[in-house]
């Protein structure tokens, strides 16, 4: 995400339901704002020497997102609302430092990742982790210094899960 979250926490901040015009095509559309809730931890932080905006460098956190509702597009929404985009994003974030990715990195996806999901099983009620590794994104954070082994992430997730 752009900038240096600085610390933990987690943000309240109820969301207005955004309507898609074909899956939501019967949806009421003046529905009072749902209650969101996400719970962040920074992880890491990078400052690339190149000029965005009126900064002579850019800033980038890697954070950990949990959340604890479920409204559609929170992650983005929330951190978007704490002027911290997510990198990529093409409908809440900032469009130039979107442009400094794909040209210094040919990076032009989204870069948010669901390395850790857990659910109920729809039947037994037992928690289902499911893990994933960072595909694609592991090269990029090869060149930010950014821990690319599984194993660090799992132990990061654990603890910031319990």
């Amino acid at each position: 995400m752009r900038g240096y979250l600085q610390a933990a926490g987690t943000l309240d901040y109820p969301l207005k339901e955004q309507l898609d015009s074909i899956a939501d095509k019967y949806a009421k559309v003046d529905k009072a704002a749902q209650s969101a809730v996400t719970r962040y931890q920074p992880l890491q932080y990078v400052e690339l020497p190149f000029a965005v905006s009126r900064y002579a460098t850019a800033r980038y956190s890697l954070v950990a997102l949990q959340p604890l509702t479920g409204i559609k597009h929170q992650l983005r929404r929330h951190l978007a609302h704490l002027r911290h985009p997510i990198v990529g994003d093409t409908s809440h974030g900032d469009g130039k430092h979107n442009a400094l990715f794909r040209e210094q990195f040919a990076n032009a996806r989204l870069l948010l990742c669901a390395f850790i999901l857990q659910l109920p099983h729809p039947v037994t009620g037992k928690t289902l982790t499911l893990q994933a590794g960072l595909a694609e994104l592991g090269s990029l954070f090869s060149r930010f210094g950014w821990p690319s082994e599984q194993r660090y992430y799992q132990h990061v997730f654990q603890q910031f899960l319990e």
